[in-house]
């Protein structure tokens, strides 16, 4: 399936891509999949899909079959029920002729019990699309529409970049120990992967693939195209 949206001079197109397709794509890409919350609604009494969410997992991969490679710096202690240390948000707003910008930066890690952030870093990733490119995802990704009872569906961005790394964990036990966060890389975007998938069974090792972590629901890439190309 083809969907074209218009803007003053340029397109966004969207375009289903294929199982087959997605694993026979070679190029290099930062991977992240995210968890979606939820939250409430006016519209209707169940709950509904958010704008932002909690990333699983990223990495870098020349494909969706090839093994993940240089994948940021962990804190095991972070993968508790109540911690948080990995976040997404998606916006609209003005991308400057771009179809979309992901600015990827340092953030306090969030303790859910105790409702406060402590002094230790972990990153955030915020995705700034364009009117038409957001109505795409919010469309692929169901976001404001009722989310199904035992949902646990996850949302992969793929970005055409080449790997760059991220910052070592900063922290301590001192007040303050993790202040004055920094950027860590800000991408310009005009083509993307936006694909809908459900966790495969088992803990795959830190090198597998987005093929052997994640099935397929579906998939599409997003391109921003000049007027008249």
């Amino acid at each position: 399936m083809l969907l074209t949206m218009h803007s003053s001079s340029a397109r966004v197109v969207a375009t289903s891509v294929p199982h087959v397709d997605l694993m026979r794509n070679e190029q290099p890409l930062l991977f992240a999949a995210m968890w979606m919350s939820s939250e409430h609604s006016h519209l209707f009494k169940e709950l509904a899909v958010g704008t932002h969410g909690f990333v699983n997992e990223v990495g870098f991969a020349a494909g969706w079959a090839a093994p993940l490679s240089s994948l940021p710096p962990c804190n095991m202690a972070f993968y508790q029920e109540f911690m948080r240390d990995r976040y997404f948000w998606v916006k609209t707003g003005d991308c400057g002729g771009h179809l979309g910008r992901l600015e990827i930066n340092e953030a306090l890690v969030e303790d859910t019990y105790m409702r406060g952030s402590i002094d230790q870093t972990g990153f955030e990733l915020i995705l700034t699309l364009g009117e038409d490119a957001y109505g795409i995802f919010a469309d692929r990704v169901e976001l404001g529409k009722p989310r199904p009872d035992f949902d646990h569906r996850n949302v992969i961005l793929g970005v055409p970049t080449p790997p760059f790394a991220f910052p070592a964990l900063r922290g301590g036990p001192r007040p303050g120990d993790a202040t004055n966060l920094q950027p860590i890389k800000r991408l310009e975007l005009s083509d993307m992967f936006v694909v809908l998938v459900n966790r495969r069974l088992g803990e795959p090792p830190d090198s597998a693939s987005m093929h052997d972590r994640f099935e397929i629901i579906s998939a599409a890439r997003l391109t921003l195209v000049a007027e008249g190309a």
